[in-house]
């Protein structure tokens, strides 16, 4: 389509994931709605694109798949992902197989994908087209001018200015913020970290920088060459590299560092960049020798984190989805499940509004649930990336973060609740439960990494061996009915506070005399590692529970991940 009608019932902004999944969206949710996608790149895109956000965890594929019906695309078209694996330095890192590595031993019950981005975008283009939404192409946003009843949207395709309108506008055009420029939205987050990163054509595994007669190595895996599927991080003081194979065959490789302690000019240009890894990540720097003619692209990101004041408004029709609204951090994969939680209340938001409701509250809700989260996870990134080397930290963080994820975030996403304002009203208290003990862990990390950064080697951390993670990974799939699904999050609030509990007790132990005793009750929202707080925080008193309490809970599992028990000192 060259030229857009009149009018519309919603036009998005930016025809990239973000915007084509929300059309697709919007309407399977109300077909009689009318939808114009304004996307600046004419004609498809080539594949592996020149785009982040190749690797997808459980929530946003639950997304493509179910939500948008995108399953067969998924299985037939992008890798089947073995899950997030993680290699934590040991040495000068010049033998992986002796890096502590923590990673699934198989397929995880729940799937997940790389996503080649542009032949997933392509896809979706397609999709759109076939449901009659009209999407142009090379079309350039001028100005959005927000009124009463219409938002008049100007934009140029080629050396011709078109205007159209729209009862909603939504904001898609990622760090171009259109709409967060013009509505004064867009706020620092405190994260500072950089990120350069390129296409290989050809792909590596992973798997051929080890003997292949180590047998003990290799037989942590259920089979060999599953290792190459997973999103591998490669990880260290203040940096993790990620390598994301492609279906299209080029492997995906970015470095991410906190310039405190790496500087940005050491990676800012291609050249620097494989400096950088042949000094801090040699085996991979290896791989890449002589291959300088297969490398694709390169592109470089200086402090990409950023928050946002407000993603929608139900009084004035606009919302902000993808990277148009806030931007967390690639580790752990969020981009595409904040683009899945934002559609889907953009779609809720957007469905009522046009079939006569008031959604002026409602929008209230939504944003504040959508922007309580980011901020909550945001915790899990910011001035974090100083122990970023430490395995034993990074293993039991990483518990954390699965157990709010899992246990929270993605489990009412899978159950279709985000949405629904009466049931979230009823289980916020608990969701909030877990938010406040992960921010309180995250500032624990960073004490307990003051008292002990040690090396570890040779040790295999499975989230298998830890039942309670697990298992907040399957229910995700289990169907709960509402007042089930209530007591479960409960359930897993009060999980969260024994696991925290068996972690303070943990670190505590470093303070010699100071730990307080396995029978005394604490609270569990005042841990730390400053003694001198501990009275004035209330670890004390008699609503907490013991840390003998604490281990009989399925969070007394968290002990499979003591370095000790597994790993060689280095």
């Amino acid at each position: 389509m060259s030229t857009p009608a009149d009018h519309y019932d919603v036009a998005i902004l930016g025809g990239g994931l973000a915007g084509l999944t929300l059309a697709l969206q919007l309407k399977q949710a109300r077909p009689d709605t009318s939808i114009f996608v304004a996307e600046k790149r004419e004609g498809p895109a080539p594949e592996a694109a020149f785009k982040v956000g190749e690797s997808t965890v459980e929530l946003s594929c639950n997304y493509f798949g179910r939500v948008l019906g995108l399953q067969e695309h998924l299985e037939q078209q992008q890798i089947h992902k073995c899950g997030l694996r993680f290699f934590f330095p040991y040495g000068d890192n010049s033998e992986l197989a002796q890096r502590v590595e923590l990673g699934p031993p198989l397929y995880p019950p729940v799937p997940s994908y790389q996503l080649d981005r542009g032949r997933f975008e392509n896809f979706l283009a397609e999709r759109n087209e076939a449901a009659g939404i009209d999407r142009i192409g090379g079309a350039r946003i001028q100005d959005v001018e927000l009124g009463d009843e219409r938002h008049k949207v100007t934009f140029t395709r080629g050396d011709e200015t078109h205007e159209t309108s729209a009862r909603w506008v939504v904001d898609a055009t990622g760090r171009a913020f259109t709409l967060k420029k013009k509505l004064g939205l867009l706020e620092d987050n405190g994260h500072m970290v950089n990120s350069s990163w390129f296409r290989l054509a050809g792909g590596l595994d992973i798997e051929e920088w080890v003997d292949p007669s180590d047998d003990d190595w290799f037989g942590r895996m259920t089979e060999r060459g599953l290792r190459r599927n997973s999103t591998n991080h490669l990880c260290g003081q203040g940096y993790w590299v990620w390598l994301i194979p492609l279906s299209s065959g080029p492997i995906s490789i970015g470095i991410v560092a906190d310039p405190r302690f790496h500087p940005w000019e050491r990676m800012n240009t291609l050249e620097g960049a494989l400096d950088w890894i042949r000094e801090h990540e040699p085996q991979l720097g290896e791989s890449l020798d002589g291959r300088r003619d297969q490398v694709e692209d390169f592109l470089k990101v200086e402090n990409f984190s950023y928050g946002c004041k407000q993603s929608f408004s139900g009084s004035d029709r606009w919302a902000l989805t993808g990277e148009a609204g806030p931007f967390l951090d690639p580790f752990y994969s969020p981009g595409s499940d904040y683009i899945a939680m934002a559609n889907t209340l953009i779609t809720d938001m957007v469905a009522r509004e046009l079939d006569g409701e008031d959604v002026t509250e409602r929008a209230k809700a939504h944003d504040d649930l959508y922007l309580s989260a980011y901020r909550t996870h945001l915790t899990f990134y910011e001035q974090q990336y100083e122990f970023w080397g430490n395995p034993q930290l990074m293993s039991v963080k990483i518990g954390a973060n699965n157990i709010l994820y899992w246990g929270v975030n993605a489990l009412l996403f899978f159950h279709h609740k985000l949405a629904d304002l009466e049931f979230m009203e009823a289980v916020r208290p608990d969701v909030e439960r877990v938010w406040a003990l992960n921010r309180r862990l995250e500032a624990m990390y960073r004490e307990w990494n003051a008292l002990d950064d040690r090396e570890w080697r040779r040790a295999y951390v499975s989230p298998v061996a830890f039942p309670a993670m697990l298992e907040r990974h399957i229910e995700l799939v289990a169907g709960f009915d509402d007042e089930t699904l209530k007591a479960k999050i409960a359930s897993n609030a009060e999980l969260m506070e024994a696991y925290t509990l068996v972690l303070f007790n943990k670190a505590a132990q470093l303070l010699g005399d100071a730990a307080p005793a396995e029978d005394v009750k604490l609270n569990p929202y005042a841990v730390s590692l400053d003694p001198d707080r501990w009275e004035a925080d209330g670890l004390f008193g008699n609503s907490g529970m013991t840390i003998a309490e604490a281990r009989e809970t399925p969070a007394g599992g968290a002990e499979t991940l003591w370095m000790e028990g597994i790993a060689q000192p280095a």
